[in-house]
């Protein structure tokens, strides 16, 4: 490679360099200014049998006042054991209140919450628990079955049939720590490859420049949205028995459609504490805040 050759690849490798550090940067501020958020820990057993014991809450020095994180964990496994469900899903709410956001800890208030019979927190604790553990089978299996003892039936489509979802099947299998992790394992062998291509230029280095250059480009997109899906996610659940769905964000808009406990939806916008939702068959309405939840780890 002559002189002249080698200026402009090098001024695009320090253009990219620069670029890279500040994706670098703005990355491990998402993944370490969040208390968790992306956490995950090594599988319990099957919670539709039994908690989760251990599952994965940090010690926090304890005090006469305050219980440790694992003295919580622990009665509330107790409660859960001994069929106490309210009592022991207040005490993983309890943990989760202190920052402990593990899935675990929301698989396990889901199936509190299932067993209490409040149908609609169940499923919301799940779609969170989903979050931090997209491939847990027993997870999905429990999401599935508090599905189906909803009164209303809009299914959306399909993920694996639909075109989207096969294209992104591997978006639905990873969670934002994963896909942090990835990314800056990718940007690290790209710069290798790269410093390597400037001493040793062939063309199979050129090819794995340009293959980590576009690998690198696609994990950085997929942890942004994944990084806004966790922690400013736009799904909600109806918590209440029945909420009525209006015309518009007051008490005296007409009346357009009603939801049950469970119901699931995507928040369009937020006014004076009323939502904005869609449904998976287009429907649109305003309902109170109040009456659901948010699928998502932000304040």
């Amino acid at each position: 490679m002559t002189r002249a050759q080698e200026s402009p690849f090098k001024s695009l490798c320090f253009l990219l360099f620069r670029s890279g550090l500040l994706w670098l940067w703005l990355l491990l501020y998402l993944c370490l200014g969040r208390d968790g958020a992306g956490a995950s820990e090594q599988a319990g057993p099957p919670l539709s049998a039994y908690p989760a014991i251990g599952a994965g809450a940090a010690e926090s020095a304890p005090s006469p006042e305050m219980p440790s994180a694992h003295e919580l964990l622990f009665r509330a496994n107790q409660d859960y054991l001994e069929g106490r469900y309210a009592e022991a899903a207040q005490g993983y709410e309890s943990l989760l209140s202190r920052g402990e956001i593990n899935g675990h800890v929301l698989y396990n208030l889901g199936n509190a919450y299932l067993r209490d019979g409040q149908l609609g927190r169940a499923i919301l604790q799940y779609r969170k628990a989903l979050l931090l553990l997209p491939r847990d089978g027993d997870l999905k299996a429990n999401l599935a079955y508090a599905r189906s003892l909803r009164l209303d039936r809009l299914e959306p489509e399909s993920e694996a049939r639909s075109t989207l979802g096969v294209l992104t099947f591997w978006y639905r299998g990873l969670n934002l720590e994963e896909f942090l992790g990835a990314f800056l394992a990718l940007h690290a062998l790209f710069w290798a490859v790269a410093i390597l291509r400037l001493y040793r230029p062939s063309e199979t280095l050129s090819w794995a420049f340009a293959l980590l250059l576009a690998t690198s480009a696609v994990a950085a997109g997929s942890a942004a949205f994944k990084w806004r899906q966790t922690l400013n996610g736009s799904d909600g659940v109806v918590l209440e028995k029945e909420v009525q769905a209006r015309a518009g964000f007051t008490e005296r808009d007409t009346v357009l459609f009603v939801l049950h406990e469970g119901a699931e939806f995507t928040i369009l916008g937020e006014e004076a504490d009323w939502w904005k939702i869609e449904l998976a068959d287009g429907k649109k309405g305003w309902i109170p805040a109040r009456s659901a939840g948010r699928v998502s780890f932000g304040s």
